[in-house]
């Protein structure tokens, strides 16, 4: 077998092995003797991965079965200094960044004009189907999945000439959080700031079902802007995935310092863990030290003390360590003894605590709970994990109101002495304690407030392990895939465990959310009218959670039942704006439904009001103007100017939006070319085609070398930049960039915009003469059944092709 036919064998087994790992058995073997045929020596090596896949994972077995696993091979120097210098694709490679036990990461630039500059990693064995690749292979999945500010991109993959693999990522050059943040003097504020854009990203991989479990400083590195980034998804756990699926039985270990007591002893790894390891980094930022005192050479005392030991309470840890280590600490944090022991008492100790507890259940329910009680912190507001007894209120007042205070008690001492001074203060008097019976009743709200938000992140954090729990294959004598999973979580909701009716609303609000992510949009409104339902029976007088089920019922539905919907819509941005308990992200989330719903049924004009005034009450809240919330407002608005035809409104607003994020992000970030991409289409439907192909085509090249050309945003922006190129009558230059997104969307949904592509596609191929093929797309299309939009539904219409034999 030669080097080529042998590099396209590995890559066949690798895509047939993506496309089975995640399906049962049954379909598995079905799917198999579909690709397979009579390739007996095929299906073997496709088998010998599935199986390794389905073999127990180390990492599920406790500290002690990965220690004793060791590296399994050593260094092999000679291939370091021959990878370091070799091509993969697009790529050169210029140096060693680190090495691991089963591969090494590579600086590498880009051979083209650009000269972009990516980390490579590589995999030392061959693509054989060994447990190494396997987990490689595991590891690009979870980063192609994963679209965060946070996280680093997956720029490109592929196979070296001995069949390899290599993934490319954006590079990162920075330093650990905690050194970033020493090095610059960072205030305890800035520091729980930084920590959250972290708890961001985490965030997000556990919305796509992805567990980091080995988070840590060296883990997140911090870039020249302030931007972390966090690092290093080798070790992830996809829990998407029944617990047979997501093994790879690849002999990887964690951190123990940041590890949580379940990874130590073989528990259930689960969001939690990422918590926990989050907790030990923000008590790091923090006091300068871990919360426990390791001895790292005794393996049994190691073990003991994160299991068993609890955390020295943070205002004593920044002493621990004798007076010249405390000294250290409050210099690198610009702050004295007693103001940090002030800080970090109170509510910032039982947050930590809460993150730290030994057992995942009472933990915070996820990593969202977590950074919003720190948000609650900063912004001097009630946290969920604090008691609100009057005496907790009253220190919160004057926590905000010293000075008010301070008056109170001149008030009262100048009364004693009597007098007309003492009248005066006391009327002064009087007023500050109105103020505090107000501020304490504003107490007590916010404890509503965050009360009912606790609640329904635990009926949240239910339904996930219901689900996860129930797609075990020891829920029921076999695997069930998630989707089942989920249908039966649903079904035996009323089992104990979900019993008050709020939690149940809640419980079905996250079902919706998943069912509306698998397609299953049937399904989503199903339980949304169970949730109504109990509301209208078991909660006649709640508001929240009657405007939640009807906002993203209406949302659901609005392509179905336009009149229906708006008016639920409607009604449920009524009855949040109403809502004395609604939250500040509650509010913003009711006015971006509606306005959507509001766009989605036609009402142009007021979809546009209601923009505009979910803008102001974001602006009025404190929101900067250049946040993404507040720039994401105005790019809607400037959809809906140009489905109004106010092409000249459209158009300024772009290109504001455009100026504010190169100032932000950079010129060519993807949300800058993005704006321009949607600033092109509004070209485009105005017939400024030459103004359009002037943002259109940097946009679709800068978009490619950011996202990849298999992204469906690089394949929108062919596709309008190939529309620009028919309109100034050039199809020659039209037919290849539609041709481009005319061949993605063969294998994509691509967003319902493959007939729309085909018919454009047709067209320019036929006004470039190329009649056989123009008939063979439109041919293709009818075998699709894909509807034809009406103004492109005859492409061949006045074309040489319509005399053409």
């Amino acid at each position: 077998m030669t080097a080529q036919t042998d590099q396209q064998r590995w890559q066949r087994v690798s895509q047939l092995f993506e496309r089975l790992a995640d399906l049962p058995p049954a379909a598995r073997e079905a799917l198999l003797d579909r690709e397979c045929g009579d390739d007996a020596h095929l299906r073997a090596q496709v088998q010998r991965m599935l199986l390794l896949d389905d073999t127990p994972h180390v990492m599920d077995q406790g500290i002690g079965v990965v220690m004793r696993q060791g590296r399994g091979e050593e260094d092999d120097a000679g291939w370091m200094v021959q990878a370091a210098c070799e091509r993969l694709g697009h790529w050169q490679l210029q140096g060693v960044l680190g090495t691991g036990a089963t591969g090494a990461v590579f600086a590498a630039r880009r051979m083209d004009d650009t000269g972009q500059c990516a980390a490579v990693k590589r995999l030392r064995q061959r693509w054989d189907g060994s447990a190494q690749a396997l987990r490689f292979l595991q590891e690009r999945r979870i980063l192609a999945a994963l679209s965060h500010p946070n996280i680093p991109r997956l720029l490109d993959h592929g196979l070296d000439a001995d069949s390899r693999p290599w993934f490319a990522l954006q590079l990162v050059q920075g330093q650990p959080i905690t050194d970033w943040a020493d090095a610059r003097r960072l205030g305890l504020p800035a520091r729980i700031a930084l920590f959250l854009q972290v708890a961001a990203a985490v965030q997000h991989a556990h919305a796509h079902f992805v567990v980091h479990r080995d988070l840590k400083p060296g883990n997140v590195l911090v870039d020249g802007e302030g931007h972390p980034m966090v690092l290093d998804f080798g070790v992830a756990k996809r829990l998407d995935l029944a617990e047979s699926q997501t093994r790879t039985g690849v002999p990887a270990g964690f951190t123990p310092e940041y590890a949580a007591p379940e990874q130590i002893t073989g528990g259930a790894v689960t969001a939690a863990t990422d918590v926990y390891a989050l907790g030990v980094m923000l008590y790091q930022l923090l006091a300068g030290r871990l919360p426990y005192a390791l001895d790292v050479l005794n393996l049994r005392r190691m073990a003991e003390a994160i299991t068993e030991q609890p955390p020295l309470r943070v205002e004593q840890a920044i002493t621990a360590d004798g007076d010249a280590a405390r000294d250290a600490r409050l210099g690198a944090r610009d702050i004295e003894l007693k103001h940090f022991r002030r800080y970090v008492r109170g509510d910032l100790a039982r947050i930590l605590q809460t993150a730290l507890a030994k057992e995942p259940e009472r933990r915070y329910a996820s990593v969202e709970a977590f950074a919003q009680d720190l948000h609650r912190f900063l912004q001097g507001r009630t946290v969920s994990v604090s008691g609100d007894d009057w005496r907790y209120r009253a220190g919160k007042f004057v926590g905000r109101n010293r000075w008010g205070v301070a008056m109170a008690c001149v008030a009262l001492l100048a009364l004693l002495a009597g007098g007309l001074t003492a009248l005066v203060q006391m009327r002064q008097a009087q007023r500050e304690a109105e103020r505090a019976t107000a501020e304490a009743a504003r107490a007590n709200h916010e404890a509503q407030r965050a009360k009912l938000e606790a609640e329904g992140l635990a009926a949240a954090n239910e339904f996930t392990r219901r689900v996860f729990t129930e797609s075990a294959p020891a829920a029921a004598g076999a695997s069930l895939s998630l989707a089942q999973a989920l249908d039966r979580a649903v079904e035996h909701m009323d089992d104990e465990g979900v019993q008050s009716p709020r939690a149940q609303v809640h419980f079905l609000l996250a079902a919706s959310g998943s069912y509306e992510s698998f397609g299953q949009e049937e399904k989503a409104a199903a339980v949304l009218q169970r949730g109504l339902a109990i509301q209208r029976e078991r909660l006649p007088d709640n508001k929240d959670e009657r405007a939640r089920l009807l906002l993203r019922l209406a949302y659901l539905r609005m392509n179905y039942a336009p009149e229906e919907s708006l008016a639920w819509a409607e009604e449920g941005f009524a009855l949040q704006k109403a809502n004395d308990l609604a939250s500040h992200t509650a509010l913003s989330e009711a006015y971006a439904m509606l306005s959507g719903v509001q766009y989605g049924v036609e009402k142009y004009e007021d979809a546009l009001a209601t923009t505009r005034e979910g803008r102001a009450f974001l602006l009025a809240s404190g929101m900067e103007p250049a946040s993404d919330d507040v720039l994401a407002s105005w790019s809607n608005e400037a959809v809906m100017l140009t489905e109004l035809e106010r092409y000249d409104e459209a158009v300024t607003i772009h290109r504001r939006i455009i100026e504010l994020n190169a100032g932000k992000h950079g010129a060519d970030a993807t949300q800058t070319l993005s704006e321009r991409l949607f600033l092109g289409y509004t070209f485009n439907i105005s017939r400024r085609f030459e103004e359009g192909i002037a943002e259109l085509e940097p946009a679709r090249t800068g978009l490619e070398r950011q996202l990849g050309p298999d992204h469906p945003l690089v394949q929108l922006a062919n596709m309008q930049a190939g529309r620009a190129w028919l309109g100034r009558t050039q199809p020659e230059q039209a037919a290849e960039l539609l041709g481009k997104a005319h061949a993605y969307g063969r294998g994509h949904e691509f967003e319902g915009r493959q007939a729309v592509v085909a018919a454009m596609y047709a067209t320019a191929l036929a006004r470039a003469g190329d009649c056989i093929r123009a008939r063979a797309v439109i041919a293709e299309a009818a075998r699709r059944q894909l509807t034809l939009p009406g103004s492109w539904a005859t492409p061949l219409r006045n074309t040489a092709c319509e005399r053409a034999p």
